[in-house]
């Protein structure tokens, strides 16, 4: 147990600690990127992404069904199995790959499908599109033996190497903005980027997998291979139903509601995926070590598990929901200027797509830790069928804000409520209606301190630096402070709150040894 409460510790430090470099950078390059090129490349970015995001249907879910196969052979450390499994992960990841560039360059002459205006189309978006797609395409043929470093439970040396080559990506294509004002050159280090950073890990599973080397190669049990192609059927239609779900917001504002959108609407979707990507790398983190936990205890301690996450899930995401709230607009004034900013009424319904989105982390995370794919393949297939029905229709009739309400209303649908139940059903064999409360006391909660937190910064009067400080004081305050006290006799809130201070006391103890020395 505290091998794996070490392990998720040091993952979870390392990976946000890198983060927070990155986000800095990543920031900083938006702003070069919106001065130095034409407004129109924002919105191209934006479209580029959900296209490619739609065409990683071709990885067809097995990765985490391969994933879930690694945990039982390295913690028993079963190097035949493991290298078993690994020729499977590297051959179907070569096919996804090649799969992924040859329906991607197929799709690259309709383009122009998907923007609804004739005059926004810019010249060389073709050529654009296909360094976007090689930039893609490169990450499947070396996917497998990142993914069994961090099956390892050691996701921190991914975390350092990704952040390194990240930053300094960041760094050259700022100055390459400023020298070349250049999207094709933009794309180009990106790709040199990826391919560099690709090959560094690689190298670092060699080394520490030398088994990886060995030519003898024993066939899976039949067992394993069934239960990895049963669990990869039904990962495929939760690809589907994730890609229609959270890969076409782009697609449905650029073809229905107008391509300019797509650009202020992206600068939203940046600050609202780096504070889910700084979130669900706290998840990432702890579900090799929530597999781990599940297949050596009683579903009893694993349901107390589940509620101990879910408690964080809600803190974490009460929170940042609450800073969304009241800081993004002050902020992308601050950073992009006013022409940049969307309603107020559109910020509270993107903000309520993102708490609902993220409360699902916990469940997700168990889902994915106990394996329980087959369980629940047919649930995204319906959610991104209602998705699109609800989305299209309510885009036309009222823009960006009718299409994240599709979003929300099939989200909340299928995801709040049948996945919790499909999980309780299958795994742990009772009723969810206890797991069910604890998300609406949580939404409760939530609610109250994003209109206390509201109310206290709609009393902030100054220029407009001043004012996001305040505001930052005032949100970083207010929900914190409102939920120790709601929380106080809490037994989750209590075993959290002494499990970090033994970790800072663990720490402060390591620091003094180290200077004794």
């Amino acid at each position: 147990m505290g091998s794996r409460t070490k392990n998720s510790a040091k993952n979870i430090f390392f990976s946000e600690l890198s983060y927070v470099a990155v986000l800095i950078l990543q920031f900083a390059n938006r702003s070069f990127f919106i001065r130095f090129l034409p407004g129109q490349y924002l919105s191209l970015h934006g479209l580029f992404s959900n296209i490619l995001s739609f065409l990683s249907i071709a990885e067809l879910g097995i990765g985490s069904a391969i994933d879930f196969a690694l945990y039982k052979p390295l913690k028993e450390q079963d190097t035949e199995t493991l290298k078993s499994i690994m020729v499977l992960y590297r051959r179907f990841y070569t096919f996804a790959g090649l799969a992924v560039l040859i329906s991607g360059s197929a799709v690259a002459p309709f383009l122009s499908c998907f923007i609804k205006e004739p005059q926004a189309h810019i010249g060389g978006m073709y050529l654009y599109f296909l360094l976007y797609l090689a930039n893609s395409g490169i990450s499947y043929f070396y996917a497998s033996k990142r993914s069994l470093i961090i099956c390892d439970q050691k996701e921190y040396i991914v975390s350092i190497v990704n952040s390194l080559s990240h930053i300094a990506v960041k760094l050259l294509q700022i100055v390459s903005l400023i020298l070349f004002q250049s999207y094709a050159v933009y794309l180009i280090l990106l790709i040199a980027a990826s391919l560099l950073e690709n090959i560094v890990i690689t190298i670092l599973a060699n080394r520490m997998y030398p088994f990886l080397k060995d030519k003898k190669i024993k066939k899976l049990s039949l067992g394993l291979s069934a239960d990895i192609r049963k669990n990869a059927y039904a990962l495929l239609f939760q690809k589907i139903g994730i890609i229609i779900v959270y890969a076409t917001d782009n697609l449905i504002i650029s073809k229905f509601v107008g391509f300019f959108y797509v650009g202020l609407y992206s600068n939203y979707t940046l600050i609202i995926q780096a504070v889910q990507t700084a979130a669900y790398r706290f998840f990432d983190s702890i579900t090799a070590s929530v597999g781990d936990f599940a297949a050596f205890n009683e579903k009893g301690h694993v349901e107390k598990m589940l509620f101990r996450v879910l408690f964080i899930n809600a803190w974490m995401f009460c929170f940042s929901s609450v800073c969304l709230l009241c800081l993004m607009q002050p902020f992308i004034r601050l950073w992009v200027g006013e022409d940049y900013l969307l309603s107020g009424y559109i910020l509270v319904i993107i903000v309520l797509n993102f708490y609902l989105e993220g409360m699902r982390a916990t469940h997700v995370t168990f889902k994915r830790a106990i394996g329980l794919f087959w369980q629940t393949r047919y649930k995204p297939v319906f959610e991104g069928v209602l998705n699109l029905a609800i989305s299209i229709p309510m885009a036309v009739r009222f823009g960006i804000a009718g299409t994240l309400i599709g979003t929300i209303i099939s989200t909340g649908c299928m995801t709040g409520l049948l996945e919790p139940y499909l999980m309780y059903r299958s795994y742990f064999e009772r009723g969810f209606w206890r797991f069910v409360l604890c998300h609406v006391k949580y939404a409760l909660i939530a609610f109250m301190a994003s209109c206390l937190t509201v109310f206290g910064c709609s009393m902030v009067k100054g220029n407009p630096l001043t004012d996001f400080l305040v505001r930052v004081v005032l949100c970083t305050l207010i929900p914190n402070l409102f939920m120790a006290f709601i929380y106080k006799r809490n037994e989750n809130y209590i075993y959290l709150k002494k499990f970090v201070l033994q970790f800072l006391k663990r720490i402060c103890v390591s620091l003094r040894r180290k200077r004794k020395s």
